[in-house]
C-alpha cells in the first residue's frame, strides 16, 4: 500500500484503487500511446478528486477532535475518525464536508475552463474529467443511499430510530437509479448501484467512525 500524509492526515492507497480507476478510464481498450495518455490523465484526476473529497471529511472531523486517516480503495475512499463521539449535527457536517470539497474543486476547474488562455489538449482533457468527477459523481454521492454521504446525512437528520426507513429509502433510490443506469448502457454503474440496493435491503448499519464517500 502506498502511504503518505496530506495536511497532517495519513493517507493509504490500495493497489485496487489504481486498478479500478484504470478500468473505469478505459484501460482495457487502450492500445496507442495517446489512449494511455488519456487513461493516465483520468487516473490522476480521480486520485486528486477523491483525495480532496476525503480531506473534506477528515479536516472537519479533526476540527471536532477526531484523529482522521484516509484510505483509497477499489470503490473510492473512506475516512476513519477515531476519537470522541460526535453529535448528530457534527456527523452531518462531517458527511457534508466531503461533497462540498468536491464541488469547490469542480468550481475551481470551471473557472480554469473559462480562462482566456489556450491550454494544451491533455489539460483540456483533465478539466473535462475533473468536471465530470466532481459534479456528476458528487451528485450521485448525495443520493439518500447508505453508505453514501447522502445516506449518512439522511440518517443523522432522521435519527437512529428511523434507520429502517433510511434503509428502505436507500434501497428504493438505488434500485431506481440502477435501472436507469442499465437502460443507458452504463453497466459498471448499474452493478455498483445494484450492490448498494442489496446493502440497503439488508439494513446493515454503517460502522461508527467511518465516513464513506
Amino acid at each position: 500500500m502506498f502511504k503518505f500524509r496530506v495536511l497532517g492526515v495519513p493517507v493509504g492507497v490500495e493497489a485496487w484503487f489504481w486498478l479500478a480507476t484504470l478500468l473505469l478510464g478505459g484501460g482495457l481498450q487502450a492500445h496507442s500511446p495517446e489512449d494511455w495518455e488519456e487513461v493516465a490523465v483520468w487516473t490522476g484526476v480521480v486520485f486528486v478528486s477523491i483525495l480532496v473529497h476525503e480531506l473534506g471529511h477528515a479536516l472537519v472531523g479533526r476540527h471536532f477532535g477526531a484523529s482522521p486517516s484516509i484510505r483509497l480503495h477499489g470503490f473510492g475512499g473512506v475516512t476513519f475518525l477515531p476519537g470522541p463521539r460526535l453529535s448528530r449535527s457534527q456527523n452531518t457536517l462531517v458527511s457534508a464536508a466531503g461533497p462540498l470539497a468536491g464541488l469547490l474543486l469542480g468550481l475551481v476547474t470551471l473557472v480554469l475552463r473559462k480562462a482566456p488562455t489556450d491550454l494544451p489538449p491533455l489539460a483540456n482533457l483533465a478539466i473535462r474529467d475533473a468536471l465530470y468527477v466532481n459534479f456528476v459523481w458528487t451528485a450521485i454521492n448525495l443520493l439518500p443511499i447508505q453508505p453514501l454521504d447522502g445516506g449518512q446525512i439522511l440518517t443523522q437528520v432522521l435519527g437512529p430510530r428511523r434507520f429502517g426507513l433510511v434503509s428502505w429509502i436507500g434501497a428504493g433510490v438505488a434500485t431506481a437509479t440502477c435501472l436507469w443506469a442499465f437502460s443507458r448502457g452504463q453497466l459498471f454503474s448499474a452493478m455498483m448501484l445494484a450492490m448498494l440496493a442489496f446493502y440497503n435491503f439488508r439494513r446493515e448499519p454503517v460502522a461508527g467512525g467511518v465516513i464513506a464517500p
